[in-house]
């Protein structure tokens, strides 16, 4: 009776300890990186390579972080421009949620939205969308409908394109299983289609979420109108850079927070699935 060796390169590879990077706990990694940027931050400050007007320290950058949160809990003005950007990132997000899906079903599921309506989808994503931004000011006015627009126009696309490509990640097998049943082509798509799809589907509103939060600011720093990308704008011209980059966390708090909540809801309604982590590999 002959056994065959393992090569010592596999057995290596087999029984190698997992790599010490690889067993730091993800607070902690997240908690180095943030203080190895605010390290560098202050070392660049610090030797005067960039003006102090342009790129003011995290020091100065955390008081006015600490005074704008002042202002947002007494209510003065950067609470009433918090909360109209509030309203446009979410009903933006909502509207793209619900146009994309549509969209990527109609895509996905029929042979009209493949040949006819993708094309124009991807010809529009292709536009600068900033461009944009006066003209639905001038079609919907100042106020946060022409946001929400801007919002919904940055944000749709990643959607229709997840939920398009989920849906045709059901199984051939399974398919054939529904036909031979008898099911009909909605209980297909409902009961076999949708939920192979809704990971991807999760995917593509956590991008939009996340564009969501650029389009209400895009639409408020050339539109006006109030919000916190106006005030960015305006502190941007009296040099405020403070101030400009204390707005920009509370932004991506925002954002942050939006995109926690479709984490949080992903994982109650797709439970069976847990993305694992990918590898990326060299060429």
């Amino acid at each position: 009776m002959t056994t065959t060796a393992t090569p010592r390169k596999e057995r290596h590879s087999l029984y190698a300890p997992e790599p010490f990077i690889n067993r730091i706990p993800q607070w902690l990694s997240v908690l180095m990186l943030g203080l190895l940027g605010l390290s560098a931050w202050q070392l660049v400050v610090s030797l005067e390579l960039v003006a102090r007007i342009l790129l003011p320290g995290p020091t100065e950058t955390f008081e006015e972080i600490v005074v704008t949160a002042q202002g947002i809990v007494t209510g003065d003005h950067v609470a009433e421009a918090l909360w109209i950007t509030l309203q446009e990132v979410l009903w933006g997000f909502l509207a793209a949620a619900a146009l994309g899906f549509f969209l990527g079903v109609l895509t996905g599921e029929t042979l009209l939205g493949q040949r006819a309506v993708m094309p124009y989808l991807v010809a529009f994503n292709a536009l600068p969308k900033v461009a944009f931004a006066p003209v639905f000011v001038a079609w919907l006015g100042f106020g946060v409908e022409s946001k929400i627009a801007m919002a919904l126009f940055i944000a749709f696309f990643p959607v229709i394109v997840d939920t398009a490509a989920g849906l045709a990640t059901a199984e051939k097998d399974a398919l054939v299983l529904f036909r031979s049943m008898g099911a009909s082509r909605w209980q297909t798509l409902w009961k076999l289609k949708l939920p192979h799809a809704l990971p991807f589907i999760f995917a593509g509103l956590k991008s939009a979420a996340v564009f969501a939060v650029v389009g209400a600011v895009v639409g408020e720093y050339l539109g006006g109108g109030g919000g916190l990308g106006e005030l960015i704008r305006l502190s941007a011209q009296y040099l405020n850079l403070a101030r400009v980059f204390a707005l920009i966390f509370y932004l991506g708090l925002i954002g942050l927070a939006l995109f926690t909540l479709v984490g949080w809801i992903e994982r109650r309604i797709v439970f069976w699935h847990r993305p694992e982590p990918t590898e990326i590999k060299g060429a």
